[in-house]
């Protein structure tokens, strides 16, 4: 099948109908049909049956599909590097960042860069770990400041900053007293507000708690630490979050204390392999360290 009709079958497979995969197109239904037709003359065998207007999946389709779908997200992605390639780059400062060091690190750090850069035009995008790492390899960002090690091959990685987990608790709810630390065995006795597992560090505390012969329970799971904190303050239960993010609380009613045994949080920053980086990503990584040290400990 040719690159063509690989994406006229894709939009028939998303719409239904060949009116709606024209349009999703932009090209003429007659030039849908033709390329399907071409299509299945070359495979020697039907991809759509029609039924009441719509076009329905064969078994053959439906197998094929998925493949078509790998296909398409790649050539997407060759897509977007094209333009990246070919954008404003050089012209303003493109960020990535976690949604949790968005909230606090990621103002304080540009109001020191604002201070060397005060008319440089910034862009910012708050994406998840893994996105981040995928847009950075892709050339989408200048910089992406994520948890832990992204491991991509495409993607340099710089550490800013090693801090801990912290468990938080609303003053005044049962077993937040006043110490400083605290057992993981003790917080997993209340109900948890959790970090979704497909987030570096949700992964990293389920691994803990295998390796310890825990297990939490059931309580409420987030997918950002931030939220996990807010829940928290509001007293829906603990919470086991990195100490940058417990940094950017400023309630009176939030108690932090070190989660023991201690589990080391990195925060790195995401650059693409093999470019030099414009001299303002080396200045705002600089910054983003100075205003995370404080949260390292």
């Amino acid at each position: 099948m040719r690159l063509k009709h690989l994406e006229v079958f894709n939009a028939v497979m998303l719409t239904g109908t060949v009116s709606a995969a024209a349009r999703l197109l932009h090209v003429t239904q007659p030039a849908v049909t033709q390329a399907l037709k071409l299509a299945e003359l070359e495979l020697g065998y039907a991809l759509f049956t029609r039924e009441r207007k719509r076009l329905v999946p064969t078994h053959q389709a439906q197998a094929l599909y998925p493949e078509v779908q790998r296909l398409m997200s790649q050539l997407e992605s060759v897509r977007r590097m094209a333009v990246a390639l070919g954008g404003e780059q050089a012209s303003q400062l493109r960020l990535l960042v976690v949604p949790s060091l968005a909230v606090k690190a990621l103002p304080d750090a540009l109001q020191r860069l604002r201070q060397k850069y005060p008319e440089m035009p910034v862009s910012i995008r708050s994406l998840h770990s893994h996105e981040i790492a995928r847009a950075i390899a892709l050339q989408e960002g200048d910089v992406g400041i994520v948890y832990g090690s992204a491991g991509h091959p495409a993607v340099h990685e710089e550490l800013v900053a090693t801090g801990r987990l912290v468990c938080v608790s609303r003053v005044g709810t049962p077993g937040a007293d006043r110490r400083q630390t605290v057992a993981m065995d003790e917080v997993l006795r209340a109900p948890l507000i959790r970090i979704d597992e497909r987030d570096p560090l949700g992964a990293m505390l389920a691994d803990q708690w295998a390796r310890l012969g825990l297990a939490p329970r059931a309580g409420i799971t987030v997918q950002t630490h931030h939220i996990a904190m807010v829940l928290a303050e509001r007293g829906f239960g603990p919470a086991i979050i990195d100490s940058f993010t417990a940094q950017a609380s400023a309630s009176a009613n939030l108690h932090v204390r070190a989660l023991l045994p201690e589990v080391p949080v990195e925060v790195r920053a995401l650059l693409p392999q093999g470019q030099r980086s414009p001299r303002p990503v080396a200045d705002f990584i600089t910054a983003l360290r100075a205003v995370v040290a404080g949260g390292a400990g």
